[in-house]
């Protein structure tokens, strides 16, 4: 049946005259309209056909209330922050319009919650989100910018979270990184994000202790795939990954001032179809330092020179002097390289090759189906338009 919008937005503004509390419903395009996020709704029937890998059975707000933030303060009736604080049931966030958020501290992302910025262009300025102990999370289509002013990071997933697929961000200039996955989290998918412009980008786990493996049992069920995922214009760790089990495709690493990614510590990974290019004369883009948590000035174009025989460290190598250092006392037999089995790479301009297959027949195979391109140089050009916070391209059909 076709919806008169203009009746619509009518009657709405009649009740909210006549001072009537109600739960507006959100337009997802012209002429569509929902007042829950059920599987009939096409906003969320549309996004939720795209998931696949590790974190697919993520339905963050599925089944819940909409709810549209209309404001672009850092706290206050109609902002993301009520939005989130307020979720006690499943709820799907959206936005009113475009907005350009500053925050003062750090939003917390609650359990069965999506935060859908389509249809908007929708920008947090200084923190990002923390996901912490929560299961059932998806978080789409917003630019997350930290403009290198705090010692925070773009998307936190920690404390055992749990199903959470991260899709179609734009990150940069945190002090901390970009991404974190750690602390016994799990079942992950990291999807078309573009990650640019940063120091250490993503950490897949996380080493606190000078005993390597004291956290071994918990942070050895990670699960994590990433893929069409763009990463330029960083330093390093894209990613840096320990202990878990990963899948790596069809991602472009482009322009890494120092390596590019790096696996150790008996990490599980699957790195296929990914495409490296780089080149050794280039003019460096970093600031003049990225501010560090031990507060150190760090600056890495000396490197620039060197980045594109490191499109990623030695296998172990990140972590190979500490447990030289701990072995006796903590290794108990472990291995500080990680299990790699490494296939189907594309290497451009002045990129070489360094991860090579390592006991490949401990990395599982995925137990799931995903779309998966031959790593080409129009793969490349697909994924510089379309990973970010944009639209992406027509969902594939073929299935590896």
């Amino acid at each position: 049946m076709a919806i008169n919008v203009r009746n619509v937005m009518r009657f709405w503004l009649l009740v909210c005259l006549a001072g009537v509390a109600v739960s507006r419903p959100v337009f997802a395009h012209a002429g569509e309209m929902c007042e829950r996020a059920s599987a009939a709704c096409p906003f969320v029937a549309g996004l939720l056909a795209q998931r696949e890998g590790y974190g697919r059975a993520a339905t963050g707000g599925e089944g819940g209330e909409v709810v549209s933030v209309t404001s672009s303060a850092d706290a206050g009736p109609g902002t993301l922050r009520e939005a989130l604080a307020h979720a006690s049931g499943p709820r799907w966030i959206r936005f009113s319009s475009d907005m350009t958020i500053t925050l003062l501290s750090q939003l917390r992302v609650p359990d069965n919650v999506t935060i859908d910025g389509r249809g908007h262009r929708v920008t947090l300025l200084d923190y990002g989100l923390g996901i912490y102990g929560s299961n059932n999370v998806i978080v789409t289509h917003l630019s997350i910018d930290g403009r290198l002013r705090t010692f925070s990071q773009a998307i936190n997933v920690a404390n055992r979270s749990s199903n959470v697929w991260i899709d179609h961000l734009d990150l940069s200039r945190f002090a901390d990184r970009l991404l974190n996955v750690k602390n016994g989290s799990t079942d992950v998918t990291v999807s078309w994000v573009k990650f640019h412009d940063d120091d250490k980008v993503m950490l897949l786990n996380n080493i606190t202790s000078k005993d390597l493996f004291a956290n071994y049992d918990r942070d050895k069920s990670a699960r994590v795939t990433v893929h069409h995922c763009y990463f330029f214009n960083t330093v390093q760790r894209n990613p840096r990954a320990q202990f878990g089990t990963f899948h790596l495709f069809n991602n472009l690493l482009e322009n890494w001032d120092f390596y590019g990614m790096s696996f150790s510590l008996q990490a599980r990974a699957l790195v296929e179809g990914n495409i490296f290019s780089n080149k050794s004369e280039r003019d460096c883009v970093e600031p003049t330092f990225f501010p560090t948590v031990e507060g150190v000035k760090a600056n890495y174009c000396k490197n620039i020179a060197d980045a594109p025989a490191r499109t990623a460290l030695p296998n172990g190598g990140s972590d190979q002097k500490n447990f030289e250092r701990t072995a006796q006392l903590y290794a108990d037999g472990r291995d500080y390289r990680a299990y790699l089995s490494v296939k189907d790479n594309l290497y451009l301009l002045d990129a070489k090759p360094v991860l090579q297959s390592y006991l490949p027949e401990n990395v599982p195979a995925p137990p799931y189906c995903y779309t998966y391109d031959p790593p080409t140089p129009r793969l490349a050009d697909e994924i510089r338009q379309f990973a970010g916070n944009t639209d992406g391209p027509a969902p594939r059909t073929v299935c590896r």
